[in-house]
């Protein structure tokens, strides 16, 4: 990146500034000024730049109410709005189901279903309908089956006279073993004690040439 530029203080001005920042401290064309530095409003309260902005579709989409608010106003007001009134929430409802938000809420609803399932009429239940009823009902009102474990499979079972020999030799004390050093074992072998055969060694010329060190030839 380059080294960011600066302009000079002016009369209105007087500090050193960026001109990125001088550039983006100048408002924009669309947003109307008193000359005082605020935005122009409305006797209601409104931004005059407000009204004239273009409305982008996801404000569009998320200014809609939800479609349950909508539902409880029919729902409510069904028997006191006119029919007009009514068909006028059917479209808000259908515009809302339209939008990527009530989509990604799962709350989609068709409104030719909807009607068609407040026109239907309670029926009474049929004769196997009934049957079904009763026999989940006598399933369910019987007592609790218990589900207890498996009885354990155990061993053959003996008389008490033929299990007391075991039973006293357990109940007898051990007879430990007699633990020595290792140096009285008679495996044991010294490792500071020199062997016998050793002190008998004869070193052969072999090994005395092996044995003496290289010769390092020393630099002149």
């Amino acid at each position: 990146m380059g080294k960011p530029k600066y302009e000079n203080p002016t009369s209105t001005y007087p500090y050193r500034i960026p001109k990125r920042l001088n550039i983006l401290s100048v408002p924009r064309k669309y947003i109307i000024d008193t000359g005082e530095g605020m935005p122009a409003l409305t006797p209601r309260g409104v931004r005059k730049s407000a009204l004239n902005s273009v409305l982008s579709d996801r404000v569009n989409d998320a200014a809609w109410p939800y479609i349950r608010r909508f539902l409880l106003i029919k729902r409510m007001y069904k028997n006191k709005f006119s029919q007009e009134r009514l068909e006028r929430i059917d479209r808000m409802i259908e515009a809302t189901n339209v939008t990527c938000y009530s989509k990604l809420a799962n709350c989609v609803i068709d409104l030719k279903k909807q009607d068609t399932k407040d026109l239907k009429k309670k029926r009474g239940w049929t004769e196997s309908e009934w049957k079904k009823h009763m026999d989940y009902i006598g399933q369910i009102a019987g007592p609790r089956k218990e589900f207890r474990p498996p009885p354990v499979k155990r061993g053959e079972r003996k008389p008490l006279d033929l299990l007391m020999p075991r039973i006293r030799q357990l109940s007898l004390f051990p007879e430990f073993k007699w633990y020595r050093r290792l140096s009285k074992e008679a495996w044991y072998r010294d490792p500071v004690k020199v062997p016998p055969n050793a002190l008998k060694y004869v070193i052969s010329e072999r090994v005395k040439k092996l044995a003496t060190p290289r010769a390092i030839p020393q630099a002149d």
